[in-house]
């Protein structure tokens, strides 16, 4: 992950040399996410899932190469996770990750671009808590699952964004995964989704 941030790093430094304007800044990101199941647990996962509400928070880079075009790197400590509800069971996952997406940027005009592009994310928690109420009464219990899920995941964003004259921004995106969260698939396995909306502020 260290090698992965000082590349990261290298990358902003060369684009911020070559590009015509830079602007850096900060965003709040509220999310909706889900998981989407494959193999024998899939039908009853996928029929349950309610999905989940999050939140998540960081800095953004926008480099502009032309007058329409940009690169937009981002730093994200992002909440993820999913809830699953059937038969007086209520299962919550909760998930952390620091995300660092890369979009390719296109405007229509001064303001209103169309956003592309990958994302890796990197773990740093993951756990759960689950309900299960029987004849009026409830249970709960909670565990640590991290060591049941990958390091890192790959995601593809798409999306849009309204920039105003004042540095104030929004950003829409939908975030697809591309690979497994679980380590062990020898019965399925889960991809996460989500809509996310942030508003921000460019400083420069």
């Amino acid at each position: 992950m260290k090698k992965l941030l000082f590349l990261a790093l290298v990358a902003l430094t060369t684009f911020n040399l070559t590009a015509q304007e830079t602007h850096f800044g900060a965003k709040l990101t509220g999310s909706f996410t889900s998981f989407k199941a494959s193999g024998s647990f899939a039908s009853v996962w996928n029929d349950n899932s309610k999905g989940k509400i999050n939140l998540e928070i960081g800095l953004v880079g926008e480099f502009m190469l032309s007058d329409q075009f940009a690169l937009a790197t981002e730093l994200n400590y992002a909440g993820e996770g999913d809830v699953f509800e059937t038969s007086g069971l209520k299962t919550t996952i909760f998930t952390s990750y620091v995300q660092v997406p890369v979009m390719a940027k296109y405007y229509v005009n001064d303001n209103i671009s169309l956003n592309f592009g990958p994302q890796i994310g990197f773990l740093m928690s993951a756990d759960s808590e689950s309900e299960l109420t029987l004849n009026g009464n409830t249970s709960t219990d909670s565990e640590d699952i991290k060591d049941q899920f990958n390091s890192t995941e790959f995601g593809l964003n798409v999306g849009a964004g309204y920039k105003f004259d004042n540095g104030l921004f929004l950003d829409l995106r939908y975030t697809a995964g591309l690979s497994k969260l679980l380590k062990d698939d020898s019965t399925g396995n889960l991809k996460s989704s989500g809509i996310k909306f942030g508003i921000g502020y460019f400083f420069k």
